[in-house]
């Protein structure tokens, strides 16, 4: 066999470890990425969550104060007025969203558990 015959074959069969070794890299790269954008999506899903309960939390904290003031106002001027029939209402609807996103969340979660 002449010697550039086998330098051909050396250099063909280091060319295909090569590019076997460069698809295999590519291929744990692209899983790696996969990997990564999941979880970045699954972050920002949680991280949304975690916001609109932040929001009706302090709705319902603030419900909450507009109702103890109003109660307040109402013993010490021994009678009920506008502001208690505002402030119930508010409280009410507050934490009816706020259950209602504690359920909507749990449902979700069962849902894809």
């Amino acid at each position: 066999m002449s010697s550039s015959l086998m330098y051909l074959i050396v250099s063909g069969a280091f060319a295909l470890f090569q590019g076997i070794a460069v698809a295999i890299i590519a291929g744990m790269f692209n899983h790696e990425n996969k990997k990564r954008n999941a979880e970045t999506a699954k972050s920002e899903r949680r991280a949304a969550i975690r916001a609109e309960e932040s929001q009706l939390a302090m709705r319902l904290m603030s419900a909450n104060t507009s109702l103890a003031v109003a109660t307040g106002l109402a013993l010490k001027e021994d009678r009920t007025n506008g502001k208690m029939e505002i402030a119930l209402s508010e409280a009410s609807k507050a934490q009816a969203d706020y259950f209602k996103f504690i359920n909507d969340v749990a449902s979700k979660q069962m849902a894809t558990d």
